[in-house]
């Protein structure tokens, strides 16, 4: 039996937010109302990876193996990674659209408001309609999504300048769940044992976009396991070791999870609690951290993790 033909939508599809969910709901709606195979097409790594040195990509909001199971959800069961090339950057419009009627037989495109592709870097919808008519691509749009309440439009680039900002609530808001971080458990100075608070010191790789200095009410996730409530520091220790570069160190309130390491954490950072800051004694500092952790759970009484549609 010949297999259907597929519609896609192409994109980076970072961070996943809720600019995104809807284009795959679309998507999968648009596939069902054509008898088609919804198809997402992404790449393995950001496009501007491989473009000059590759200085210019971002650092990226989510790991490339959480994609699939996110656009899954989404009713898209096939997603497909192509690996992007200088080659590939310096496709037309229309030479990307054969290559894809051509190896994977896809007949419709549903773009983006804001999508761009090929080499024209065209903004203009008749130049993708046009394009993919010749290369044999039925070419549609997607509306703009605006939240209701602020006027404002989820995209990559505003989800990395809230993490940036450390604006956690807003990132949620925007993306339609937390912003997470994920490392293995490392060996830290062990003050936070000797204040009474035990913390996990995370190790992050270098392309990690990590939030602003400061103290933030998250969960954390070990091997696995359910979330837990945390306090997460993120800064450089100004009053027990200055100087250092930034670390994470997560608190549990309540509880020491003995010692955890090379095990694989999870940290997903709720809202936002105060800036890092130098005290002038080790007793401020640990009437600081149980302030902290006692506003932490204030705020994670008040969240339910995922606030995804």
């Amino acid at each position: 039996m010949k297999t259907r033909g597929a519609i896609a939508t192409v994109g980076t599809f970072d961070g996943f937010h809720r600019g995104h969910r809807d284009l795959m709901q679309r998507l999968a709606a648009e596939a069902l109302h054509r008898d088609l195979r919804p198809l997402a097409v992404t790449f393995d790594r950001h496009p501007l990876a491989a473009v000059g040195d590759g200085s210019r990509a971002p650092a990226l909001l989510s790991p490339r193996f959480a994609l699939k199971e996110m656009i899954g959800r989404c009713g898209v069961g096939e997603t497909l990674f192509l690996h992007f090339t200088p080659r590939m950057a310096a496709m037309t419009a229309e030479d990307f659209m054969r290559m894809l009627r051509r190896d994977y037989d896809i007949r419709a495109l549903l773009m983006g408001f804001n999508n761009t592709l090929g080499s024209e870097r065209s903004t203009s919808p008749e130049f993708y309609v046009e394009a993919g008519r010749r290369a044999g691509v039925d070419v549609i749009f997607a509306p703009q999504l605006v939240d209701s309440e602020t006027g404002v439009t989820p995209a990559s680039t505003l989800l990395r300048r809230l993490v940036t900002e450390g604006d956690m609530d807003a990132f949620s808001r925007y993306a339609g769940h937390p912003y997470e971080i994920s490392g293995p458990v490392v060996h830290g100075l062990r003050n936070g044992h000797r204040l009474g608070f035990p913390t996990l010191n995370i190790a992050v790789g270098k392309s990690t976009l990590l939030p602003a200095p400061g103290v933030y009410a998250a969960r954390v996730a070990i091997d696995g396991g359910n979330p837990l409530p945390a306090v997460v520091n993120v800064g450089s220790n100004p009053t027990v070791a200055p100087g250092r570069p930034l670390t994470v160190e997560v608190h549990v309130p309540g509880r020491d999870l003995g010692e955890r390491y090379g095990s694989e954490a999870i940290v997903a950072f709720v809202s936002r609690i105060r800036d890092e800051r130098r005290f002038d004694s080790f007793a401020e500092l640990s009437d600081a951290i149980a302030a902290d952790s006692a506003t932490a759970l204030r705020i994670l009484a008040d969240t339910h993790g995922d606030t995804a549609d």
